[in-house]
This record gives structure tokens, C-alpha cells and sequence, in this order.
């Protein structure tokens, strides 16, 4: 039976690992121009000539993240999917810090219905937007954003290094504004 619960920072002394691991086909090939007359950015939909893996080891309960809720999916005492979300104050926003569900799980409504505990807690605390950061090489992720409203709303072409757009991961953060 498929269970979701809230887990604590103090819970786990030690720290929570957390593992990202994701496979794509495709991402956003990203193209930037300045002229005199400004900037253009552009994200094309292509397909990487082998599938991309990406696999990263983090900690969910970061120090500097303030006010972090987290909550686990576990199915038969197995954790198959984690999210965690935080309240940036400052602008009002709530701010998806990490979302992941097992490959093997994924596809089964287990991250909607992560999802949609993010936007109930959206709104019973009365944010403007939820926000979250992704690569262009995430084209899945992508899409479940998408399905769930969001929508573009900025990018980093340096984030990771300095050749985010020739090695296809540039930060783009999405956005789902909430209200009027």
C-alpha cells in the first residue's frame, strides 16, 4: 500500500541522502544572441544521439534551506519518491527544492500526487507562485512540470559551469503562478 508522510530534519541526525538519477532522449538545445537591440534566447526541442543518464548524490535537508517540508512515498516500507519544498519569504513563493521518484515507480501518479501536496500547501500558506529549477537535459521533468502548469520563467546559462549550453544542461526555472 502506497503511503505518504511528512518526515523532519531532526529525524535523521545524520543527514537524508537523497539520489537523482534520470535517463532522456531529448532536451532543449538552448540558443542565446545579443545584439544592439538586446538579447534572444531560444530553446529548441532535439534529440541527443545516445540517451543522456545524469545520476548526482545530494542531501535533502540542506542547512540553508529555511522552513523545508519534506515528505516520503513509501510503498510496503520500500521510499520510492521524496519531495521537499520550502516558503522563500522574501518574495513569497514556495520553492520546490527536490522531487524524485524511483525509475521503477515513475509513471504511476506517485509524483502528482507529490505534486499536489505542494499546491495544497501553496495555498493554505498563501503564496503568490510555486518555483522550481530543472536542466534543459530533464525533457521528462519537463513535461510533468508542464502537465502541471508550469511554465518558463527564467534561465541560467552558467550554473553548473561554464559550458552549461555545449554539454545541454542549462538551468531553467519554472514557474506556476497562483491567484491573481
Amino acid at each position: 500500500m502506497l503511503q505518504i508522510r511528512r518526515i523532519y530534519k531532526e529525524q535523521y541526525p545524520n543527514g537524508k541522502k537523497i539520489v537523482y538519477q534520470y535517463s532522456s532522449n531529448r532536451y532543449y538545445d538552448v540558443s542565446y544572441k545579443e545584439s544592439e537591440n538586446g538579447w534572444s534566447i531560444d530553446f529548441t526541442i532535439k534529440h541527443f544521439e545516445t540517451v543522456f543518464h545524469k545520476y548526482l548524490e545530494g542531501e535533502i535537508f540542506e542547512d540553508y534551506i529555511e522552513d523545508i517540508e519534506c515528505y516520503i512515498v513509501e510503498l510496503q516500507g520500500e521510499e520510492v519518491g521524496i519531495i521537499s519544498f520550502s516558503h522563500e519569504k522574501w518574495h513569497n513563493v514556495l520553492r520546490v527544492n527536490d522531487i524524485h521518484i524511483d525509475q521503477s515507480f515513475q509513471h504511476q501518479g506517485i509524483g502528482s500526487k507529490l505534486m499536489s501536496i505542494v499546491k495544497t500547501r501553496a495555498a493554505e500558506i498563501g503564496v503568490r507562485a510555486i518555483v522550481l529549477e530543472t536542466q534543459t537535459s530533464n525533457y521528462p521533468a519537463i513535461q510533468f512540470y508542464k502537465k502541471h502548469g508550469f511554465h518558463l520563467i527564467g534561465c541560467d546559462l552558467i550554473s553548473y559551469s561554464n559550458q552549461d549550453i555545449e554539454s545541454k544542461e542549462v538551468r531553467i526555472e519554472m514557474g506556476l503562478v497562483l491567484g491573481t
